[in-house]
């Protein structure tokens, strides 16, 4: 088509809002876009928006399209070179960020100001190649008058919208020259540059990707606190990580390029790697030159394959003490009582408590003495917790709760294959897993002379053996045992060794009874109440004096732990009520009239219990309607039936 005729469709478009039907589909719909944002037909020249620090920020902020683009620009403007085009990388918005040309062209667009950080969008000059490309995200060739203003219609523009890996769109490259010279060729050139423009940046984009996946893979293995080891096929070290040195006292790339049998000369390790098969947490101890003493692991090992094919091995080494660290974590082998839970202001339970926190100061053994239910095992969690064992495991083992055949793989562990039934790969014992920490032996007295002989060993020389082998393993573990047995006597009669007791006796602790440190009972009474009723969601008030003084009064063979039973067994009863004698257990109230012989009642508490029994036997042993014809209440009657002893 002629540009007069092209001139004459939109003159008539401008001036009587008339459309030519010869004039392109996407042409006309840009023209009516251009109508409707109002902007001005008879512009002779474009905007310049971006200007000095306004440019140069939005051109470092397209830097990567800019610098990609810049080449293939060259290369195509070399082919157009003397020839009056100049060729145009825009961004997603149409403004200029790149303009490359011939002087004379690039004289001729200045004047139009089609020059780097002008605004080439439809908004701003309607119908142009550039704008109209965004806005209908396609490649296409606006010349002459099928641009809206009077700016560019001297002109055949070509351009083609850049789009990233996404299909977004990120920039647009645009090709202009005389209005004479329209060819469709041009277009095609313009098009095979940004074909060549996205493929670069697709390339890069994979690069950066890859590039951020291995530091970010990198970064990963190194916040691990296990050792790791990628070796290739021929078992050369290709890489290590952060937990590896930190683990054989390495610095960064001293084992890469070595092969692995020149570092680790254990056969275990040798055996692991040749199996071809996924090995995990095989117990080793690894010797190295940069280690003061071997390093005891768990190593596993796992083929990397291709097709099938093995192309390399990942080795991964776990300290087994830090294992050991996290499974008591996990477990609660942790003490969860300090001396501030612990109750009780009578003089020689404050005596017991000095000599405790003394304990907590050394690493030496305790025997914590004493009958049952006295709290030995909340004593040794306090020695502990105050200890500078405290951030290790406390482990606590009943000596007298496991059969006697079992305790010395409890305490010792096992090798596999030592027992039928024993777990493959083997099994650590408590004084392996309680390594830094604090090991609680109560019920010591219980443990046979065959135990007793080990654990002497043990704490003769630190060292442990795993039943079923033959290797000596070191241990850092405090000792706290507890009984309620008299050891010298068990001595005496040949149940225990006298060698081990006087090892055991280092800082003996003997806790008093309850029925020695009775002033506490009402401050104990207060604060298991407490504690069962936020268990239980039961209220509860303070106890009368009454009740108190009944509780005083017995002597407790069950010690702690039997008050705190009764007073569960008391507030589930009451069921939020007051607590009141007749809550009481019986054996509790009888215990108190067997330590109170009775004594000579005064005159009007005769007449009063006289009455009392009078009334029940009218009413045949019915307490409640005894209650009614006395005039009192139920649990009134009851308490007064307890306190005159009436059957």
């Amino acid at each position: 088509m002629k540009n007069k005729e092209m001139y004459r469709m939109w003159e008539l478009f401008i001036r009587e809002n008339k459309m030519h039907p010869d004039v392109d589909p996407v042409v006309q719909k840009s023209w009516i876009r251009s109508k409707n944002l109002h902007v001005n037909p008879f512009l002779t020249k474009g905007k310049i928006v971006l200007k000095g620090e306004m440019l140069y920020q939005r051109q470092q902020e397209k830097s990567t399209l800019i610098n990609i683009s810049s080449p293939l620009m060259e290369s195509l403007h070399s082919l157009v070179k003397n020839s009056g085009f100049i060729v145009v990388l825009c961004d997603e918005s149409g403004f200029l960020l790149k303009v490359i040309g011939d002087k004379k062209p690039m004289e001729k667009a200045e004047k139009i100001n089609f020059l780097e950080g002008a605004d080439w969008s439809e908004e701003a000059v309607g119908t142009n190649a550039i704008g109209t490309a965004i806005k209908e995200n396609m490649p296409l060739q606006i010349y002459s008058c099928q641009h809206f203003t009077l700016a560019t219609q001297t002109w055949t523009c070509s351009a083609a919208p850049i789009h990233d890996a996404d299909g977004k769109i990120i920039g647009v490259l645009n090709m202009s020259g005389p209005s004479d010279k329209v060819h469709s060729h041009t277009l095609g050139m313009v098009v095979a540059t940004v074909k060549a423009i996205e493929y670069e940046l697709q390339l890069l984009n994979k690069t950066e990707k890859n590039e951020w996946m291995k530091s970010y893979l990198e970064e990963m293995t190194n916040t691990l606190g296990d050792g790791i080891l990628l070796l290739d096929k021929n078992g050369v070290i290709i890489k290590t990580n952060r937990g590896l040195h930190k683990l054989l006292n390495m610095k960064p790339g001293q084992l890469e390029g070595k092969y692995y049998a020149e570092v680790f000369g254990n056969q275990t390790v040798q055996e692991i790697y040749h199996l071809k098969k996924e090995i995990l947490n095989q117990e080793i101890k690894l010797s190295l030159p940069s280690v003061h003493s071997p390093v005891h692991v768990l190593l596993s090992a796992k083929p990397i394959l291709k097709n099938n094919m093995v192309i390399g091995h990942l080795l991964t080494a776990k300290e087994i003490k830090k294992v050991h660290q996290l499974v008591n974590r996990v477990s609660g082998n942790q003490a969860k009582v300090s001396f501030a839970e612990i109750i009780g202001k009578s003089p020689c339970f404050i005596s017991c408590l000095g000599e405790a926190k003394l304990a907590a100061k050394s690493n030496s053994t305790v025997l914590l003495t004493g009958e049952s239910g006295t709290g030995k095992d909340l004593f040794a969690q306090a020695i502990h917790h105050a200890s500078s064992r405290r951030d290790h495991p406390f482990i606590a083992i009943n000596c007298g709760a496991i059969p006697r055949s079992l305790l010395g793989s409890e305490l010792f562990g096992y090798e596999e294959g030592s027992f039928t039934g024993a777990r493959k790969g083997g099994n650590p014992g408590k004084f392996e897993l309680a390594d830094g920490g604090t090991i609680f032996l109560d019920e010591i007295g219980e443990m046979s002379l065959e135990m007793q002989v080990l654990l002497l060993r043990v704490l003769q020389n630190r060292e442990i053996t795993r039943i079923g082998g033959n290797k000596m393993k070191s241990v850092d573990v405090r000792i706290i045992a507890a009984t309620n047995k008299d050891l010298k006597k068990e001595v005496e009669k040949g149940n225990f060794r006298e060698d081990l007791f006087f090892r055991l006796n280092v800082l003996p602790i003997h806790l008093p009874a309850l029925r020695m440190r009775k002033d506490d009972i009402p401050l104990l009474a207060g604060h298991f109440l407490q504690e069962i009723a936020e268990r239980t969601n039961i209220p509860v008030e303070p106890l009368d004096d009454e009740v108190l003084e009944a509780l005083q009064n017995y002597d407790w063979p069950g010690n702690i732990r039997e008050l705190q039973n009764i007073l569960e067994r008391i507030l589930l009863k009451c069921q939020g009520g007051k607590i009141t004698l007749d809550l009481v257990p019986g054996e509790i109230l009888r215990d108190d009239r067997a330590k109170k012989p009775e004594k000579e009642l005064p005159r009007k508490e005769k007449i009063k219990k006289q009455a009392l029994i009078e009334s029940i036997n009218i009413h045949q042993g019915n307490l409640s309607k005894a209650a009614k014809y006395l005039g009192i209440s139920r649990s009134t009657l009851y308490r007064q039936v307890k306190r005159y002893g009436i059957e």
